[in-house]
């Protein structure tokens, strides 16, 4: 099934790994729970980067076992010497941007916990999985400090005012399922099975017309009212009937075959 697979690996335990069109990114930090240290945000990216320049069509970030991310290993903070908004946008903040427009799909799938930054790392993929009974939050007020990673966006865009509100003042932490139900997540699996589900999804999302959903993915970050969004649509449509994509679906659909789409 495999017709092409690399590994690669740095100290920081960030595995890349390639089956056929789909990099798999698995985290599997030397720190406790796996929690992130600046180091480790930049090793990401450059993976992340990597898997782009192999021409991966789509991109899964997951934890080794059953720990996803506990967030930033805050054995490493010291207050009163850190540089917080440093750190934020010049670490965290790039970083997340990065994720999100990554020029291909990318999904994360959530095997236990899922917390601060590890939160924020699983809801900037495009499509977030985890199991029923993963454990997803930013328990901030525990340390009394602002959940960032883009919390308050994610919050408010997918769950409103109210919700979000109460799981920042609370810090109260949601299973996988809970997540689903809320809509802060795409779907909760049966426990155990997320690395499988995420597979099966991203190889049929690679399998697709990727440089179609490239210029949807900018339409959707980019958002707007109708009329804008309208807009983008025409100008995006006009690119896409430059792709080899387009001429082959449009060609299967003719034939009445399925397409092989190459992602260009």
């Amino acid at each position: 099934m495999t017709d092409k697979s690399t590994s690669n690996e740095a100290s920081s335990g960030i595995t890349l790994q390639r089956d056929q069109a789909v990099a798999t990114i698995v985290l599997d930090l030397p720190s406790p729970r796996n929690t992130f240290r600046s180091d480790d945000v930049a090793q990401l990216s450059e993976l992340l980067e990597q898997a782009v320049r192999e021409e991966s069509r789509c991109v899964v970030v997951r934890g080794k076992g059953d720990w996803f991310s506990a967030g930033w290993d805050l054995s490493s903070v010291r207050p009163g010497a850190e540089d917080p908004m440093g750190t934020i946008m010049n670490v965290v903040a790039p970083f997340c941007r990065l994720l999100r427009q990554l020029p291909v799909p990318t999904i994360s799938a959530v095997s236990g916990p899922a917390l601060g930054f590890g939160l924020g790392l699983a809801l900037s993929c495009d499509i977030c999985l985890a199991d029923e009974n993963a454990l997803m939050g930013s328990p901030f007020r525990a340390i009394g400090m602002v959940p960032d990673t883009g919390a308050h966006y994610y919050f408010l865009d997918r769950l409103g005012y109210a919700r979000a509100a109460e799981l920042i003042y609370t810090g109260r932490l949601i299973s996988g399922q809970e997540a689903a139900q809320m809509g802060l997540i795409n779907r909760a699996v049966a426990s155990g099975t997320v690395a499988a589900e995420a597979d099966k999804l991203a190889s049929h999302l690679a399998s697709g017309p990727t440089q179609a959903f490239r210029l949807s993915k900018e339409i959707l970050l980019q958002g707007g009212d109708f009329d804008a969004m309208m807009a983008h649509e025409s100008r995006q449509q006009e690119k896409v009937f430059a792709t080899q994509d387009l001429r082959e679906g449009i060609a299967a659909f003719q034939g009445r075959r399925k397409p092989e789409f190459t992602g260009r």
